[in-house]
């Protein structure tokens, strides 16, 4: 009985170091993927904006107008737009040759001529670039995909 009880211990410990490693790992900070469904769900709906949007200029996080002006961290770093709210502020307003898309963007020629987006939407994209820039623009699928 004694001899059956150890058994039982020595598998156990045995599982222990790799449970640890596996809690280590998911829990690391440098691991970005989405870890619950909503934060899928919000992901699937910034690349969706994306596309309708960002991705006539900014396809793969790259910039057609002006290639210093990518998506990717170097450049948002060198730009000072590497924050959600930076990119959000020129999201909404604009900067440069980009237009702005918020609803109440002003001065009038520095916004778009097409469909404004929404506060929460305009969110949406900026969460969902920082995130790509993080990751180094991965491809990411939509519902649409």
């Amino acid at each position: 009985m004694q001899q059956q009880h150890q058994v039982k211990c020595f598998h156990l410990k045995s599982l222990v170091p790799p449970l640890i490693m596996a809690a280590l790992v998911a829990l690391s900070p440098i691991c970005h993927t989405p870890v619950s469904f909503g934060q899928t769900i919000d992901v699937q709906r910034g690349a969706s904006l994306f596309r309708r949007a960002c991705i006539g200029c900014h396809d793969a996080g790259g910039n057609i107008i002006q290639p210093g002006a990518t998506l990717f961290t170097k450049d948002l770093q060198r730009n000072g737009v590497d924050t959600e709210e930076e990119i959000y502020s020129v999201t909404y307003y604009g900067k440069g040759r980009m237009p702005g898309f918020g609803e109440n963007c002003t001065p009038r020629g520095q916004c778009t001529f097409g469909a404004r987006l929404q506060e929460e939407e305009i969110k949406l994209l900026a969460k969902f670039v920082k995130l790509q820039a993080d990751q180094g623009w991965p491809n990411v699928e939509t519902e649409e995909d």
